[in-house]
């Protein structure tokens, strides 16, 4: 018990980091509240909750196993997951330099469940996320052996989501902060581009310099 608290505390700090910094899942909730206001992006932060439960029950199930006997499966997704937000960073330039649309805009929700699909399909397929937890599951793995502390540890995952993600959808969908994001979109889309090519790259980086 006493070596278990640590480590999953430092699992939900890591988590709340990563969840915090810019990436594809904060940017499908802002863009809802930026378009279709608090309670679509609520309901897709909900979606993006669901599937951080899955992830962490399968990190503690045992998905670190699987790298731990083939690390060429980590190298990858490393690589293909930095190229993704590098593609992300480019399109956020193009679009502040050609006022192209690009994916960090106002985006119309649908129905509950269209909503709701659609934050379980980001989370699903974000590379960032997949990369975060198959990096948790090579501690994590080990200390929730039972099913009662692998529970705890997805669902209390899946609250920090929400709370994270909910509240970036309550802060822009705040109409002050909409016509602010409108106003200053290419100044927006020009600083998550940078960001995003800087997290983008250094995963490759690093993977390079792991070989």
């Amino acid at each position: 018990m006493d070596e278990i608290i640590p480590v999953i505390f430092a699992a939900w700090a890591a988590l709340s980091a990563a969840a915090i910094s810019p990436g594809p899942n904060m940017v499908a909730v802002a863009s809802r509240g930026l378009g279709s206001g608090y309670k679509s992006a609520l309901t897709v932060a909900l979606g993006i909750s669901l599937g951080g439960f899955i992830w962490a029950s399968l990190t503690s199930i045992g998905l670190g196993t699987v790298f731990q006997r083939s690390p060429i499966l980590l190298q990858i997704l490393g690589i293909t997951g930095g190229c993704y937000l590098t593609w992300l960073g480019f399109k956020g330039w193009r679009s502040a330099l050609t006022s192209v649309p690009s994916d960090i805009a106002p985006s119309n929700g649908g129905s509950f469940w269209y909503d709701f699909r659609y934050g379980l399909i980001v989370t699903a397929t974000n590379p960032k996320v997949a990369l975060l937890w198959a990096s948790l599951s090579t501690f994590v793995t080990a200390k929730t052996t039972s099913l009662y502390f692998l529970f705890i540890f997805a669902s209390v995952s899946s609250i920090i989501l929400f709370i994270i993600y909910g509240g970036y959808g309550i802060i822009f969908s705040i109409g002050q902060i909409r016509k602010l994001y409108v106003r200053f979109q290419n100044i927006s889309d020009a600083t998550f581009g940078t960001i995003f090519s800087i997290i983008g790259l250094s995963m490759i980086f690093r993977v390079i310099m792991n070989l």
